[in-house]
């Protein structure tokens, strides 16, 4: 048993020799981490309550700041308004279309629409709206987790973003912004 022991020991020394002659940082130290910019184009954390991120509701009409993409159906067009919702426009006379209301679903991004209901993504839920009265949407049902477009931990690309604080709410999405002397990076 002791024969065999030593064997092992024998065996084992050059690999701990090999190893420990491996160390690429011996004679080089470790590279310093790269120091934040005065300034740099960067995305910040877009926050909300808990309790109106989690809301479905229709809302009086609002300007369209940020609109994606359309939808149309009979006389009416349904526009997603990035990352807040639906805005809902009756078409009818082209020359004069009329603003109905707004559907706030945060983290809308996509959107279809099939008889009298709405899917869209609430966050990274797909949900089921029945619109057959836009002033008064009900929620039809609801698939967690079915998407992954929002990280509310990361932004969508690498580089340089403000740390989330907790403080101020939930993310719900992330807005590219010129930031100053931030702290978090993304590579």
């Amino acid at each position: 048993m002791k024969k065999r022991i030593l064997s092992v020991r024998w065996a084992v020394l050059p690999l701990l020799l090999l190893l420990t002659a491996c160390d690429p940082f011996r004679n080089n130290p470790r590279p310093e981490p790269e120091p934040s910019p005065d300034e740099v184009e960067g995305y910040a954390p877009v926050y909300s309550s808990a309790e109106d991120a989690a809301k479905i509701t229709s809302t009086d009409v609002r300007p369209i700041e940020k609109g994606g993409k359309i939808y149309v159906k009979g006389n009416m067009l349904y526009q997603v308004e990035v990352g807040k919702g639906i805005h809902v426009i009756n078409i009818n006379d082209g020359a004069n279309p009329q603003k109905l209301s707004f559907i706030h679903v945060t983290g809308a991004q996509e959107m279809s629409i099939m008889d009298n209901y709405l899917y869209t993504n609430h966050m990274n839920d797909l949900v089921v709206l029945n619109i057959a009265d836009v002033n008064n949407i009900q929620l039809v049902d609801r698939v967690s987790g079915m998407f992954h477009l929002v990280d509310p931990n990361l932004p969508p690309a690498a580089g340089w973003f403000e740390c989330i604080d907790e403080s101020k709410g939930v993310v719900v999405g992330w807005e590219l912004k010129t930031l100053y002397k931030p702290v978090c990076r993304k590579n």
